[in-house]
């Protein structure tokens, strides 16, 4: 092979990561997925590479087999491919990111779907239903978390450069990463259940009911929402999310269905004063 022999320059390495960061799903398609994206933030690596066209092009074809994994955290892989492409280590460079293409995709979608999605959306609707300025915050408060998920993938790259095959002992066994994607799920589901009771809070029964003798209420009035709240606060509320939870993973209803059978019942039980 053509092989230049060199290490790869600064420029070449920052064009690469730019681009895998910024252009991994452009050519998102379902027989290859990612690997379009991959293959083309490779260019930089192999023009420093290869000195021929013919073998940037060859090298090329390898990255375009199959590959997905999450946006974020397929900058560690990205990087460790780059660093195994600088030693001429080809087949390395092939195995490690179908290594690692799916622990990192679950990583990265733990990450972003049970903690920062979920924190991020919720301080923002608690902020936007405040009165003026208040609701103004509930902007940057939903954009800052993904810009800053979004920046950090410059020094994944470089920690997965950097690393290169050592990452596979990280992501196997007990490893920081295991530890990292149990705290997210615990964090998130935690954030998501302190949020419940505070959103919910106005999801109240107004049925009262109260002993009538001779056209005039006698003592006091029984209330269902009291007898709830003295069983378990928040029990409506409760109720509701384990309700939704039941349809979308028993029935696997979508989360359109899921809102608008919601948004049926708490309309018709409001039209007839339950709710």
């Amino acid at each position: 092979m053509a092989e230049t022999k060199q290490k790869l320059s600064q420029e070449a390495l920052k064009k690469a990561a730019t681009r895998h960061n910024w252009a991994l799903q452009w050519c998102w398609n379902y027989e290859r997925m990612q690997a379009s994206g991959f293959a083309y933030a490779m260019v930089p690596v192999m023009k420093e590479l290869y000195s021929t066209e013919e073998e940037v092009c060859e090298n090329l074809e390898r990255h375009m087999q199959f590959y997905n994994s999450h946006p974020g955290t397929s900058a560690i892989v990205f990087g460790a491919s780059v660093a195994l492409e600088e030693g001429y280590q080809r087949d390395m460079s092939d195995s490690i990111k179908v290594a690692l293409m799916g622990p990192m995709a679950s990583i990265g979608d733990t990450l972003q779907g049970a903690l920062v999605q979920p924190f991020a959306y919720l301080i923002s609707a608690a902020l936007a239903i405040q009165p003026y300025p208040g609701n103004l915050l509930s902007i940057p408060v939903l954009l800052v978390p993904f810009l800053i998920y979004f920046w950090a993938r410059w020094p994944f790259f470089n920690w997965g450069y950097k690393q290169s095959v050592k990452i596979i002992e990280d992501v196997s066994g007990q490893s920081d990463f295991n530890l990292l994607r149990d705290a997210a799920q615990v964090l998130g589901l935690t954030v998501i259940g302190g949020f419940v009771p505070s959103m919910l809070a106005g999801l109240k029964f107004k049925l009262t009911w109260a002993q009538v003798i001779d056209g005039k209420p006698v003592g006091d009035p029984f209330s269902l929402q009291g007898l709830l709240d003295g069983i378990l606060p928040y029990l409506l509320p409760l109720a509701l999310v384990a309700f939704c939870y039941w349809m979308l993973k028993k029935q696997r209803l979508t989360p359109v269905k899921v809102i608008g059978i919601v948004a049926v019942i708490t309309f018709v039980l409001g039209a007839v004063g339950i709710l």
